[in-house]
């Protein structure tokens, strides 16, 4: 007997502890609940306002394991500070490599995040998260934007009123973007220098461009690859861009009126999508132009593959500051070009590693290039 009640107190030392639930009401700090909640607990917030002084995050989040739980009536208004809510330790971008992984495990379901001065919701160097049934609005550049992280979803949300990419991805991997409405931002969406990707089932309409993939110079990870593009409906993203063609970090540079851009991105997938009504092109692949100013990027399209597509009514109206290229439904430039004035650059070694197939649409250009490039 003295054996057996042994056993059953090391068993009960050794169960974890349960999971604490911190109940934040209108007038209380969520900041508070936050620091002293332990991995695996989670925070709810009544509806209500939560404002601040201004600094770095209205909400930091450094442990592990938490999860943030609130109707869309909980409103972050992050007026005065540069992110709404920042998961793990802000870092800049640099080549020199990702910061270490910080946070394992995050989870945020609902709220309303507004009017942050760069981002409302980020996240740097976290492994592992959810980011679900949100609000984005006015927020300077993104709605939400994890870097350096992976094995994320960011599904059923709202966003409008970015100037950069609403939804950003950027330097991070294995991340699944689905089920998302986006309008009135710079760009939808945007996957930039990552890797294992999946955009899909996404509702990207009245945004100046609905999706770019892209490489860019000086970030950790330089190249962008393995890019699934599916079941999307990019319409009519011909919103009127304010930045000048070359402001904004390269964002300026892209046509008003782009409906999916892939400048540099390899094993790009895009299927089964519907894409309509954009004024510069319904689908277009660029070598990047920032590419070469990092010598360890590759600024060329290879193995992209469009399938299955539905692209019609695109090109009517291209942008006539920055769209290099005759308006189409199609557009395929595999060499890199100087667009501020026609001149080549480099031309693409081999560019018949990229394909079309069974789409349905009008123009292409330059014309019948899809017809070169059929999928096997």
């Amino acid at each position: 007997m003295r054996k057996l009640a042994l056993i059953l107190l090391l068993l009960v030392a050794a169960k974890p502890a349960a999971a604490d639930t911190w109940i934040v009401s209108s007038g209380e700090s969520i900041q508070a609940a936050v620091d002293a909640a332990a991995p695996g607990d989670t925070v709810v917030v009544r509806p209500g306002t939560w404002s601040g002084p201004g600094g770095l995050a209205l909400v930091h989040v450094r442990t592990s394991g938490l999860i943030l739980r609130a109707s869309r009536s909980a409103v972050l208004d992050a007026s005065g500070y540069r992110y709404g809510v920042l998961v793990g330790d802000d870092a800049p971008s640099t080549p020199d490599g990702c910061p270490p992984m910080t946070v394992r495990g995050f989870e945020s379901k609902g709220f309303t995040i507004r009017d942050a001065g760069h981002t409302g919701l980020r996240l740097a160097g976290v492994d592992g998260f959810a980011l679900t049934d949100g609000v984005y609005l006015d927020n300077a550049q993104h709605g939400t934007s994890p870097f350096c992280s992976s094995h994320g979803q960011i599904a059923g949300n709202y966003a409008a009123g970015h100037a950069g990419a609403a939804i950003q991805v950027g330097g991070s991997s294995h991340v699944v973007v689905e089920n998302n409405s986006v309008t009135t931002s710079a760009i939808g969406i945007g996957i930039e220098n990552s890797t294992h990707a999946l955009v899909r089932k996404n509702q990207l309409f009245g945004n100046s461009a609905g999706l770019l993939v892209a490489v860019l110079p000086g970030r950790p990870v330089p190249l962008t690859d393995r890019v699934r593009i599916e079941e999307n409906s990019i319409i009519e993203n011909n919103l009127a861009k304010p930045l000048a063609p070359d402001g904004g970090a390269g964002v300026g540079a892209i046509p008003t009126g782009a409906g999916i851009l892939n400048a540099g991105g390899d094993h790009v997938s895009i299927e089964r999508n519907v894409i309509l009504g954009n004024d510069s092109f319904g689908v277009a692949a660029f070598a990047s132009p920032f590419a070469r100013l990092d010598a360890r990027c590759d600024p060329f399209v290879d193995d992209q593959s469009v399938k299955r597509n539905v692209i019609l009514l695109n090109g009517h109206d291209p942008d006539p500051l920055r769209a290099a290229t005759p308006g189409a439904d199609i557009v395929f430039v595999p060499d890199l070009i100087d667009f501020a004035n026609g001149r080549l650059v480099e031309r693409d070694p081999d560019s018949s590693d990229n394909c079309y197939g069974d789409n349905r649409f009008f123009t292409d250009s330059p014309m019948e290039v899809t017809g070169s490039l059929a999928c096997p």
